[in-house]
């Protein structure tokens, strides 16, 4: 026999419909795939960037049961090799760019491939909004954060610089405010939204400096964050912020233009909308994770919508067998 067929995996010469197949493989997606696999039901992940999704950029977990600190990157690759194991195969990259979810099987396209299934798990994440200035990107997961909930502890007694515009920044500030030392808010914008009694609040705290009509231009590091520079958008004066942290807030939004269009129902923020079973408003599809903009982004709270739309999936596959 020729020795090359042992290794291709077996759904790809004997199966042509998958049971499940899940939109991303970020915690929610990777859940939910263990689930699925432990179940006997063939499950396809198709990632678009990396395995992992959004832990990759996390610097340092403390909040995630059973691991009292563990980086992003260790956690998403000990979900993926437990993903794997079960069973699920993970094929990354690759990215959906098209997808027919009314019909039985459903179809989702890649750019070289079109894949069906019976069930659609949609775990795409969000889209972070890139700060396009120098030390962004260099320095995420390394003092540059979008998650204060996850990273704001880190910052304990120090001082941080958060960057936003609108109600969630407000947020985030009064959170932070109750851990660091400082809180410099930089608008980035001459006309932020904030609430009048909303920022009136925050700086009610007492330890919130708030930097009107400026916009930061870089931020500067070489293992971390080290300081911020920030320039007035009237007077184009520029000064320079002694910082360890940069939290960009404001900047997530569903990737899900593409899902609407093929019939699944998203509120006026682009969110996805499910019911408690995590099913949308399409028979056989459902989501997980930060695409239901579920509140703040939680590795543990993507991971319970994985496994409680991969219990419903299960349940109707089960019901649907006993029919057939």
């Amino acid at each position: 026999m020729d020795e090359q067929k042992l290794l291709v995996h077996p759904f790809e010469e004997l199966e042509t419909i998958y049971d499940a197949i899940v939109i991303g493989a970020g915690p929610a997606g990777l859940t939910g795939s263990i689930y699925l696999s432990r179940a006997n039901l063939k499950t396809l992940i198709l990632e678009a960037e990396k395995t992992g999704g959004r832990l990759n950029s996390a610097e340092l977990i403390q909040n995630y049961p059973g691991f009292p600190s563990v980086t992003g990157v260790e956690l998403a690759e000990l979900m993926r090799k437990q993903t794997e194991a079960m069973g699920t195969r993970i094929i990354c990259p690759a990215r959906a760019i098209r997808f027919e979810l009314l019909s039985d099987p459903k179809l989702v396209w890649t750019r070289d491939k079109e894949y069906r299934a019976r069930a659609v798990l949609i775990a795409i994440g969000v889209q972070r909004k890139q700060l396009g200035i120098p030390g962004a990107r260099e320095l995420l997961g390394m003092g540059v954060s979008h998650c204060p909930i996850c990273d704001g502890t880190l910052f304990k007694d120090k001082d941080v610089a958060l960057i936003g515009e609108d109600e969630e920044a407000i947020a985030d500030g009064l959170y932070l405010s109750e851990l660091v030392k400082k809180v410099h808010l930089i608008p980035s914008s001459l006309t932020p939204h904030y609430k009048r009694e909303s920022l009136e609040k925050l700086l009610s705290k007492g330890n919130v400096q708030l930097w009107p009509k400026h916009e930061p231009t870089a931020i500067v590091g070489k293992s971390g964050v080290e300081k911020v520079k920030i320039k007035a958008l009237d007077t184009k004066e520029e000064s320079e912020l002694n910082v360890k942290g940069v939290f960009i807030s404001g900047a997530k939004t569903p990737v899900t233009q593409m899902l609407a269009s093929a019939g699944v129902k998203t509120d006026t923020s682009g969110c996805i909308m499910v019911d408690d079973q995590m099913r949308t408003n399409i028979d056989g599809v459902y989501a997980a994770g930060d695409a239901t903009c579920v509140r703040k982004y939680q590795i543990a709270v993507s991971v319970g919508q994985g496994v409680t739309a991969a219990l419903s999936i299960i349940k109707k596959h089960a019901e649907t067998a006993r029919k057939g």
